[in-house]
């Protein structure tokens, strides 16, 4: 019989965290999906599957993170950290990167992620994979100058997944990030080229190829290997 594979999933109600929930569904793994804003989850609340578990969850909030945790009787094969947030396309003295909206960015974007990996690492499965979902605008070599802090974010996400890696791999536990490809969400536009189905199908394909070799590395969407 086939393993069911259990993944948990931040910021699954919309994007690509939602298309990501779906593609899992499809290839018969058990989903925890969780959301922060209660009032935008009827897109994930349509999906009537014994398979799923939907929670509220704020990735800055580690009470809120242990809330979750507490509730959960399984353990966790993939941990997805997919929750994020980007003020602005503007550079970095423009008026969408003020004080407070950049810090929001950091908080979600950087600390999330560090603080859902660490209050859920008890959760994760012997040989289980935490995955980081980045994005090329984080890579340092580029010549752009918009969306100034998301940018640095997703820069300091690639850095702290080899932390991480590098922490967690003598215990069998595979850590990389992944570069869901520019697709057609609210964050990447309507002139993107993958929809949020496309970049899910191929994403969840290659989680499923990872292994412990893999651990500190960030990956196209597509499965191949990316400079950063």
């Amino acid at each position: 019989m086939e393993k069911k594979y259990t993944i948990f999933i931040t910021g699954a109600n919309r994007g690509i965290g939602l298309a990501m929930v779906k593609e899992a569904l499809k290839n018969n793994f058990f989903v925890i999906a969780s959301f922060r804003d209660s009032s935008k989850i009827e897109p994930l609340q349509s999906i009537k599957s014994e398979n799923l578990l939907t929670f509220k969850l704020d990735v800055t909030s580690e009470q809120s993170i242990n809330n979750v945790k507490n509730k959960i009787n399984r353990k966790i094969d993939f941990l997805i950290c997919n929750a994020g947030i980007n003020n602005g396309y503007g550079s970095f003295n423009s008026e969408d990167h003020s004080q407070e909206k950049i810090l929001e960015v950091f908080n979600v974007n950087i600390v999330g992620p560090i603080l859902t990996a660490r209050n859920l690492i008890n959760k994760i499965n012997e040989k289980g994979k935490i995955i980081f979902i980045s994005s090329i605008m984080g890579v340092q070599n580029h010549e752009g100058s918009r969306a100034t802090a998301y940018r640095a974010s997703k820069a300091a996400v690639n850095n702290l997944m080899i932390s991480i890696s590098n922490d967690l791999k003598p215990k069998g536990i595979t850590v990389v990030a992944f570069h869901p490809g520019w697709v057609r969400t609210d964050m990447g536009g309507p002139n993107a080229n993958l929809t949020p189905e496309e970049s899910a199908s191929c994403l969840i394909k290659n989680f499923l190829k990872l292994n412990i070799n893999d651990s500190g590395r960030l990956f196209n969407y597509d499965g191949s290997i990316m400079e950063f």
